[in-house]
């Protein structure tokens, strides 16, 4: 036995050379080692929250420019406004000022006419020389003894000089309240374009971070980038799909249980009461009458009434719910005035623009915004509709997401409490998805429909 483990030795050489026997870790060497496997671990889930956090950047600065461009939007519609109302207070400003020289002229002929027969010089000479009807009455005490046709001409040279006076004040101040309208929306756009460059800036960074993290956290994790990044992508999408689910769930809720179906005719309801059936006289018995003379014992005879009122033996009918008087926009208010034909005439339209690019403020044909689009879809139908998708939320009928028709429209919101953060709108073609004009960048396209931040109801035009 030990010429075996001599043998053993000198052929290992293990003990043939002894040396220290290797130093067992120390306590504290372990809590080192068990503290960076913490510390590992804890890198690993702050890089994997941090790419949750990136995943969602890109959508935030999406809102963010469709939030943008929608104030372009109302901007420039309330700049186109105030430039048309300028136009009108223009031309009625023109118009007024040729009725003034109209009535001008006839009251100098008049005063030409009086003159001719030995009186009124003075007054001839105030027209004449004057600017205005202050001017003829300042310089003449004739006007205060004018009657009859000439006080009539006096008159309505008073009138249409004053109505001149006032309409030229209006026009010059509709086209300075245009004009600053103009630069709001001028403004507007400017923000709007610079919340596009923030946007692209903001999603390549997030681009760049996700990246180093995915790198990194192949790393700790002993695995690939690749590898990595098809989880996150995976992870990405599931999160997604679970927040979609969810706000669909909560805009389209399961159909609420059906009323307990009511017992067929003659099974009286639950509570109810009526005659039993075996009491039931027969034939020839009436209410106190007599069978061949015979008076019915009163007894065994039971009187012939109406059996109690009891509830109707039909389904109830549950009517719609009501909104409140303080909802402005609740379901059920607004107008529809368009057909099912004319919506789905409207999806056509909308669907032959898929392609074209998405333009400020554009109403085509070359490029649509969102509400630019829609309006422009149900025009073709048949049916106009207002320009902005705050307005066109307020102006359509409210309808529930469970009765949407090819046309409707969905509307979206940084707060889907208040109509006048609306900042997206697109049309319903069916099958869950839908057709929309979507930010810069991005050609106008049918996509799924997107849940997460839409208004409590869709909108009928």
């Amino acid at each position: 036995m030990l010429a075996t483990l001599l043998v053993l030795v000198d052929q290992s050489g293990a003990l043939a050379d002894p040396s220290p026997s290797p130093t067992p870790p120390s306590a504290a060497d372990v809590q080192n080692a068990q503290a960076a496997v913490q510390a590992a671990k804890g890198s690993v889930a702050q890089m994997e929250v941090r790419l949750a956090e990136l995943s969602v950047v890109g959508d935030q600065a999406d809102v963010a420019v469709q939030v943008a461009g929608e104030k372009y939007t109302q901007a420039l519609s309330d700049a186109q406004n105030a430039q048309t109302a300028a136009d009108q207070a223009a031309q009625r400003s023109t118009q007024a000022a040729a009725d003034a020289e109209t009535a001008r002229r006839d009251l100098v002929a008049l005063a030409r006419q009086m003159a001719r027969s030995g009186g009124g010089a003075d007054l001839l000479e105030a027209v004449l020389s004057a600017d205005g009807f202050q001017d003829v009455a300042q310089r003449t005490a004739t006007l205060t003894h004018l009657t009859g046709k000439a006080d009539e001409t006096v008159q309505r040279f008073r009138a249409a000089t004053l109505v001149a006076d006032t309409l030229r004040d209006h026009a010059a101040a509709a086209a300075t309240e245009a004009s600053a309208a103009k630069d709001t929306a001028q403004q507007a756009l400017d923000a709007a374009q610079k919340a596009s460059d923030d946007a692209q800036a903001q999603i390549a960074a997030a681009s760049t971070e996700r990246d180093q993290l995915i790198n990194a956290l192949a790393v700790a994790q002993q695995t690939s980038a690749t590898v990595e990044r098809a989880r996150q992508d995976a992870l990405d999408a599931a999160r997604q799909q679970r927040e979609n689910a969810a706000a669909q769930a909560a805009r389209m809720p399961p159909a609420s249980a059906q009323p307990t179906t009511t017992p067929p005719t003659g099974t009286p309801p639950a509570g109810g009461t009526t005659a039993p059936p075996a009491t039931t006289p027969p034939a020839g018995t009436g209410n106190g009458g007599t069978s061949g003379g015979t008076t019915a014992p009163p007894v065994t005879t039971p009187p012939v009434t109406t059996p109690p009122v009891t509830a109707p033996v039909t389904n109830p009918v549950t009517p719609p719910p009501t909104p409140p008087a303080s909802d402005r926009y609740g379901l059920g208010t607004g107008v529809s005035r368009g057909s099912a034909g004319q919506g789905q005439a409207a999806v056509s339209w909308a669907e032959g623009q898929v392609g074209l690019p998405y333009i400020w403020g554009g109403v085509g044909p070359d490029g649509f915004d969102c509400s630019g689009l829609t309006m422009k879809a149900w025009s073709a139908a048949g049916v106009g509709i207002n320009r902005t998708a705050a307005d066109q939320y307020k102006q359509v009928l409210k309808i529930s997401y469970s009765s949407m028709r090819p046309g409707d429209l969905i509307f979206w919101s940084s707060d889907t409490t208040d109509a006048d953060q609306i900042y997206h709108v697109a049309m319903f073609v069916g099958g869950g998805q839908m057709v929309e004009a979507a930010r810069p960048g991005v050609p106008i396209r049918i996509t799924s429909i997107r849940w997460a931040g839409t208004m409590p109801y869709a909108g009928r035009p």
